[in-house]
């Protein structure tokens, strides 16, 4: 083989070799190329305006691709192009999986420009408004605003509103300069009186009427003179919404100054009748009367007159001297008198007194005190004359039909006076029917009035007391001893602040006051009246009068259905109570009082006794003896039948309690006499 042969051959293995790479690398370049062009997506836009898309960048903000002309390519998931052109906001638009095969529409707005305007003069309290809508109080007006055609108006309250219209363009900064007109007005100015100096801003301009045209917007220091008379004085603004300005002025005159002086301190100055402060230095009218006056409670008021020129002083002096008067004070009997809680001596007297209130008080003991308000004058004595009362008169004088007292005990009033003289022969005469020999008649004269409980104690009531005791209902407490009821007396005194009756020591009664206007237990003289007399034409044997037929509803006795039960029972008479009622169950007697009849039996405060009364012996008050350990107890109860029983004027002794007893309480309207 020649040169050239080996040559050529050498040349064709090269060339072989290099056609092999080339086709691997063209297989190569399928197999990667062939799935990239499976997987890219392409996305075409349009921009617009097309001021925006002949300036317009795109470029890729997000995602994986590349951006040829008006066409994105994306290799998988979401990316995002961002849009940009000179004199247009920058926008991104996303793109991904949804974004559709037509060209996305992308639509570039204007980006807002520099708006400067200024004027002369440069005034800060300039107001800004754009298309007629406030934009700003500056001294010039620097916004951006988006291109277009706007109307910029120009606003200070000296000047003229001024209406510039501004034509923004994409992309251009505008500046712009005014010049303010100032606006002129008019000042119409009066007075009264007239033919006053106006000066304004130092300048005079006239009297009054006068009108100043052609004053320049601002602030003008206006004047108003006229001898004799205060000055006007007064900053009048003239603007573009007030350019026609009236006044009308009525000018006061001159004042001067007076200075005054008073004593006591305290008192009351008076300018011409009307009350003014009183101040030390006072300003008044000059070229004027004028009356001043001071005046204290308790002292002679002084007046003044004075008129003084533009230019005088005064000064005024007040020297009150103290006002008495004469009070003559007079009693019927002879009291002591007290003046402001001070000690003045006995009635008849005459004292002297400054012109002041005062509170007078007349005291005597057993007397009921009058107290007095009293405003003594000069012109007159003042005379006082009291016919004074005991101090039983001035409580039965004020005495209530009823009071609630302590544990809510409800209190009837009685004045046994004021019904046949408060005398009444309780008892039974010898020889009455179902007499029995312990009724001893006894002439009585009960001369205090008093109050009772209108119902027998109840177990509620008693209960405030003693809670253990008892139930806590509305019927009757029964069952309790004499020194028990004594005790709730005595208990129901200390709540109301009255006098106890009862005194006890080691568990046992001591003493019994009875002048005491605390709470005790019904004398029997008491309950007898009470239950025979109170509210009656005439003494009646029973509760309900005299007849020995019990009326329905008289009260709670051993009726029908207590048979068997009883030794004895009223046939006939049902009244729905087998045993014990509550209180109040059936109704009020001719006193007012309910159960006097019947239900339980009561406890008396007397001790029991068989002692027959003295002849022609009248018993004033009666408490009973004090000897003897059994006390009294009044009245029918649930058990009672028989008419001796049922009698008014019957009357036991019992030492303990018992479960057909029990108490009502008594207190007098008033205590030592």
């Amino acid at each position: 083989m020649n040169t050239l042969e080996q040559k050529l051959e050498a040349a064709g293995k090269r060339f072989r070799a290099r056609l092999g790479v080339a086709v691997l690398a063209g297989v190569l370049l399928l197999v990667v190329a062939l799935p990239l062009v499976y997987f890219v997506q392409v996305v075409s836009f349009r921009i617009s305006p097309q001021m925006a898309a002949d300036t317009a960048s795109v470029s890729l903000s997000g995602g994986v691709g590349w951006v040829l002309s008006n066409r994105a390519y994306l290799f998988g998931g979401p990316a995002a192009l961002r849009f940009e052109a000179p004199g247009f906001i920058s926008r991104e638009v996303a793109l991904g999986p949804a974004t559709g095969a037509g060209p996305v529409a992308v639509i570039m707005r204007e980006a807002p420009v520099n708006v400067v305007i200024t004027t002369e003069p440069a005034l800060a309290q300039t107001r800004w408004r754009v298309d007629g809508v406030y934009a700003a109080t500056a001294e010039r007006f620097v916004q951006r605003l988006p291109p277009g055609t706007v109307r910029i108006e120009v606003d200070h309250e000296f000047y003229r509103v001024e209406t510039l219209p501004v034509e923004v363009k994409t992309g251009q900064d505008v500046a712009r300069h005014l010049n303010l007109r100032p606006v002129a007005g008019t000042l119409d100015i009066r007075s009264e009186p007239g033919g006053a100096r106006v000066v304004l801003d130092g300048l005079v301009k006239g009297v009054t009427p006068v009108e100043i045209a052609a004053v320049p917007g601002g602030v003008h220091r206006l004047q108003v003179l006229l001898d004799g008379y205060q000055m006007v004085e007064e900053e009048i603004p003239v603007t573009n919404r007030s350019t026609d300005i009236k006044r009308d002025y009525r000018l006061k005159p001159q004042q001067t100054d007076v200075r005054i002086s008073a004593s006591p301190p305290g008192g009351v100055l008076r300018v011409n009748g009307v009350a003014a402060e009183a101040a030390r230095v006072r300003s008044l009218e000059a070229g004027r009367k004028h009356v001043l006056g001071y005046e204290k409670p308790g002292y002679v008021a002084q007046s003044r007159e004075v008129t003084l020129r533009p230019d005088e002083r005064a000064e005024i002096s007040f020297q009150l001297q103290p006002e008495w008067g004469e009070v003559v004070v007079r009693s019927a009997p002879p009291a002591d008198i007290m003046v402001d809680g001070k000690a003045a001596g006995t009635t008849p007297q005459t004292l002297r007194l400054q012109a002041l209130p005062h509170r007078i008080i007349l005291t005597r003991p057993g007397y009921r005190a009058v107290e007095l308000p009293v405003m003594p004058t000069a012109s007159a004595p003042l005379l006082i004359d009291r016919q004074l009362q005991t101090e039983r008169a001035a409580r039965l004088a004020q005495a209530a039909p009823f009071l609630s007292a302590a544990a809510g005990v409800r209190m009837k009033y009685f004045d046994p006076r004021a019904q046949s003289g408060g005398r009444f022969t309780m008892g039974s005469p010898v020889g009455e029917k179902f007499r029995r020999a312990n009724e001893f008649q006894r002439r009585v004269d009960l001369t205090k009035a008093f109050y009772v409980s209108v119902t027998e104690i109840t177990e509620e009531q008693f209960a405030h007391y003693k809670p253990a005791q008892t139930a806590g209902r509305n019927l009757p407490v029964r069952d309790v001893s004499w020194l028990d009821a004594a005790g709730f007396c005595n208990w129901m005194s200390a709540q109301d602040g009255l006098q106890p009756a009862y005194r006890f020591g080691g568990g046992q009664l001591q003493s019994f006051d009875p002048t005491a206007d605390g709470y005790r237990l019904l004398s029997e003289a008491e309950w007898e009246w009470l239950a025979r007399v109170a509210g009656r034409r005439e003494a009646a044997r029973f509760v309900w009068g005299n007849d020995t037929t019990i009326p329905a509803g008289s009260g709670n006795l051993a009726d029908e259905s207590a048979k068997g039960s009883v030794p004895q029972y009223i046939a006939r008479y049902r009244d729905g109570f087998a045993g014990v009622a509550p209180v109040a169950s059936f109704a009020a007697d001719a006193a007012g009082l309910y159960d006097m009849a019947g239900n339980l039996s009561e406890w008396m405060h007397d001790r029991y006794s068989l002692q027959p009364p003295g002849p022609g012996q009248v018993e004033r008050n009666p408490f009973g003896g004090r000897h003897g350990d059994s006390r009294v107890i009044k009245g029918a109860n649930f058990r009672s039948a028989s008419v001796t029983g049922l009698r008014s004027s019957f009357r036991d002794g019992l030492l303990n309690g018992r479960d057909d007893v029990g108490f009502r309480v008594a207190r007098y309207l008033y205590g030592k006499e």
